[in-house]
């Protein structure tokens, strides 16, 4: 599922501890962009004017309903594949989000949490799809998990999974991460559970995370691409917050 280095695989989830408000950008190389408040959801395939700033990491796009302003809220993380059998460059990280989004015929201004991630080396022309799972907490507490498959008819021992944990004393690199999704007739997600193994030998131990579907979510169908979001409640180690499931296909 690689290609040459230009290629990147973006993605961006972003949203309130409370569930009021949620978002999700996948790119690859041109983005998919979805967002969300109660019963109001907006998907679209542009046109946008997008600014990636690698290094700097300030991120831009802008579009027909939004305005949205991405930037590093703290370290970056350099993802691992589960199985260590294919190399990921790039990064995982907690972000900022702020702008503006129209839902409703309304414009709100939007501060929020966010996880972002670039996987170099990947373009959609060699993707089956791509999931992502964030949940957060606090503004500083976080996880995010990916997986990639090359081919949507293969099964999920095939996948390339990456997956983060943050919290207040820094990120956590998942040794492990273990993905399970419950889905309607429809192919909706509904339910996602995760199990994040971190830590080594003797002291290696799960945490443990799920999230139930808050609401129906946004669908957006372009050409090949799919794109699917659907609002979570999340739970982890008593703690209650929200998060999305992205579901893209191409």
């Amino acid at each position: 599922m690689t290609t040459g280095d230009a290629a990147q695989l973006r993605t961006l989830a972003f949203g309130d501890v409370q569930g009021g408000v949620w978002g999700a950008v996948i790119s690859a190389p041109a983005p998919l962009v979805a967002f969300g408040s109660g019963a109001d959801a907006l998907a679209t395939d542009g046109p946008f004017d997008a600014v990636w700033d690698g290094d700097g990491r300030g991120w831009r796009l802008t579009g027909d309903g939004f305005d949205l302003r991405v930037a590093s809220h703290g370290e970056d993380v350099t993802p691992e594949a589960a199985d260590d059998g294919e190399a990921v460059s790039g990064f995982q990280e907690l972000c900022r989000v702020q702008g503006t989004i129209t839902l409703g015929g309304a414009e709100r201004e939007l501060q929020c949490i966010g996880t972002r991630s670039v996987i170099d080396g990947v373009d959609a022309g060699s993707l089956g799809s791509a999931r992502a799972v964030a949940g957060w907490f606090a503004d500083d507490e976080a996880f995010m998990l990916q997986s990639l498959r090359a081919d949507e008819d293969a099964g999920q021992e095939s996948d390339l999974v990456a997956a983060t944990l943050f919290d207040p004393e820094g990120w956590t690199p998942v040794n492990d991460p273990r993905l399970s999704t419950t889905y309607t007739e429809a192919g909706v997600p509904t339910r996602a559970n995760l199990e994040l193994w971190i830590g080594e030998g003797e002291d290696e131990f799960p945490r443990r995370a799920a999230g139930e579907a808050s609401g129906a979510g946004a669908d957006l169908q372009t050409g090949p691409r799919r794109l699917r979001v659907v609002p979570l409640r999340c739970h982890s180690r008593g703690r209650e917050g929200a998060g999305v499931y992205v579901l893209a296909s191409f």
